[in-house]
């Protein structure tokens, strides 16, 4: 009777450790997936107009193994100050192997957005959501057209988006793998002679051809 009893507490206390651990995962996909987005967006220190050649590099956390990278008008990693830009236009997920530098990306849409796949010639309209792996990426970027409207399926003003990815040796020696988001062709450019109170600008003629 006293062996049932112990082993019905056993059973009993690994299934409320299989619960725990279940309910800690989920919470943990709810706050990378939903609350995290909101919690860190906030306004970029960044006060200028992106420009053709800016570029940001991201080295995914060793022991969280996931980072986050989004393109907005003033918030996010990448923050255009353009107002044909909306907050979050561009998300990007980063999902690190266990024992690896192998990673799944996946990037979520919430904008008119076209989007060229690697080795790829031809541009698309891109669907709410994308995924491939880091490998693919490596000497072939992909890369990406954002605005706020699309007509006739073209973009007539549009901000060019590529991401990279390659190997580093770190401190420590260890290599690593980087992955390098680079400001391509902006057409027409950004009228940086106009700045709106909100302190964003729009599509126009380049500063340095505003006299010409």
């Amino acid at each position: 009777m006293f062996l049932a009893i112990a082993i019905q507490d056993g059973f009993i206390f690994i299934l409320g450790g299989v619960l725990l651990l279940s309910v800690l995962g989920l919470l943990g996909i709810i706050y990378q997936q939903f609350i995290f987005p909101l919690v860190s967006r906030k306004d970029s220190n960044r006060l200028v107009p992106v420009q053709t050649g800016d570029h940001y590099d991201l080295v995914v956390d060793e022991v969280s193994r996931f980072a986050q990278f989004s393109i907005g008008c003033k918030t996010g990693l990448l923050a255009t100050r353009c107002n044909a830009i909306s907050e979050d236009h561009l998300i990007f997920q980063f999902k690190k192997g266990r024992d690896s530098e192998d990673y799944t990306i996946t990037i979520l849409k919430n904008a008119p957005t076209f989007y060229k796949p690697p080795r790829m010639e031809m541009y698309g309209k891109m669907e709410s959501k994308e995924t491939f792996d880091s490998y693919e990426i490596i000497g072939h970027p992909a890369e990406f057209r954002i605005s706020d409207k699309i007509i006739k399926e073209r973009m007539v003003n549009f901000i060019e988006i590529a991401l990279s990815s390659s190997f580093y040796f770190n401190r420590l020696g260890k290599e690593r793998m980087k992955f390098t988001f680079t400001i391509g062709k902006i057409q027409p450019g950004i009228n940086r002679k106009v700045r709106f109170r909100d302190d964003t600008y729009g599509f126009g003629k380049e500063e340095e051809d505003a006299d010409t």
